[in-house]
């Protein structure tokens, strides 16, 4: 594990501190969580941007943002992208 270190507003801090205790963990903990999410969610952010560009596949698209195929092409119907392929087709694709 790496060692970050930064400042952040008052009102973040406190907002951390009412999480901590809410959450009954510790501020590391916390801390890998909200960040974790955080880069899950920019990932996703990103992949859906270039699809929506078409610089990339939605295979491509599942891969940086960590996910799997079908989930990207759900991802992809809830930002109203259009691929071409929908997850209901895929599954009548996959029989199921």
């Amino acid at each position: 594990m790496k060692v970050v270190t930064t400042r952040i507003e008052e009102n973040h801090f406190e907002d951390l501190k009412m999480i901590e205790k809410e959450e009954h963990i510790d501020r590391a903990e916390n801390m890998r969580k909200l960040l974790a999410n955080a880069i899950k969610e920019w990932k996703i952010k990103k992949a859906l941007e270039l699809l929506r560009e078409h610089k990339i596949t939605i295979r491509r698209a599942a891969a940086l943002a960590d996910t799997s195929y079908a989930d990207m092409l759900d991802l992809s119907a809830q930002a109203d992208i259009d691929i071409g392929y929908s997850l209901k087709e895929l599954r009548k694709d996959r029989g199921k």
